[in-house]
């Protein structure tokens, strides 16, 4: 079974105008990244449908829908009972993290957590902090973090590689607050995506590696971030069974691709690397998350 941990519900309607209705919400962030100024947009689209389709071609056979760092709680709520509506049409196919807003504070982050585990959410991510407008030592996280450890949900955190590629919308995120936020929440359940853009090889270290027990990596993006070469060497540094597969459809992974092209591109260069071995293949693409997330 092949598990995508990391997809968005972008729906194919906001990509006709996506700064026009950004800018209405005030997530300007997310207008940055998905309609650059002068330049062209990796950004794919898809509706429920189409996604689906995506996945079957793939032959991805359940999907995690993230939430986004939005800016607003009141997006977050929008951007929820999406997920939910696209979850309720394909309950066996789909399931969801909720978007939340801590920028906006303990109270409203509590409101839209309990809305978002009322219509199901099983976890929470993607986050940002530098974006969002807080930090893992803020009033709204600890109460945020507390919450969702409470509930055995995991928290999915964007992680921008350290050193890398320049792109629309780039936001440094400093890898010691991540060993940092280890060290405070041990039994929280964290999703690192993007690789943890590199803090892997934080876990060489043997004072670290404690730190590793309740920590996955995701690969999403990794086609437009890394080379292929990554793959192996983080199952060198962290273990196989702290990796999970993820695309961040409806990105478009490879730039003459569309997103469903390079999703079905992706999926079959994880299934045929050769450099893992079958039963490492096995535990990327969907045992590690079927221990994780338990899906049905």
């Amino acid at each position: 079974m092949v598990i995508d941990c990391h997809v968005h519900a972008f729906p194919s309607a906001l990509g006709k105008s996506p700064r026009t209705w950004a800018s209405v919400r005030g997530e300007f962030s997310w207008a940055d990244l998905v309609e650059p100024a002068g330049q062209r947009s990796l950004q794919g689209w898809a509706d429920a449908d189409e996604l689906i389709a995506a996945m079957d071609a793939a032959g991805v056979d359940q999907a995690i829908l993230q939430g986004w760092y939005w800016e607003r709680a009141a997006t977050c709520h929008w951007h929820n009972e999406l997920m939910a509506e696209w979850v309720g049409r394909f309950p066996k196919r789909l399931k969801f993290f909720a978007a939340v807003a801590p920028g906006e504070g303990p109270a409203a982050t509590l409101e839209v957590l309990e809305a978002a585990e009322a219509l199901g959410a099983c976890g929470v991510g993607e986050l940002l902090g530098q974006v969002q407008g807080f930090t893992f030592e803020g009033e709204a996280w600890r109460h945020l973090a507390e919450w969702v450890q409470a509930r055995d949900w995991p928290i999915c955190l964007h992680v921008t590689e350290a050193a890398g590629h320049t792109y629309p919308g780039r936001v440094e995120t400093p890898l010691m607050d991540y060993v940092e936020l280890l060290r405070t929440y041990p039994a929280l359940k964290v999703i690192l995506a993007h690789w943890g853009g590199g803090l892997p090889f934080f876990f060489l270290n043997p004072k670290l590696r404690p730190l590793l027990k309740n920590v996955y990596f995701d690969c999403a993006a990794s086609p437009l971030l890394y080379k292929d070469g990554v793959f192996p060497s983080v199952v060198e540094m962290v273990g196989v069974e702290h990796l999970l597969f993820g695309s961040d459809f409806p990105l478009r992974l490879y730039a003459k691709h569309t997103a469903a092209a390079g999703l079905k591109r992706f999926v079959d260069e994880v299934r045929d690397m050769a450099k893992l071995t079958e039963a490492q293949r096995a535990a990327l693409l969907g045992g590690n998350a079927r221990r994780l997330l338990s899906p049905e």
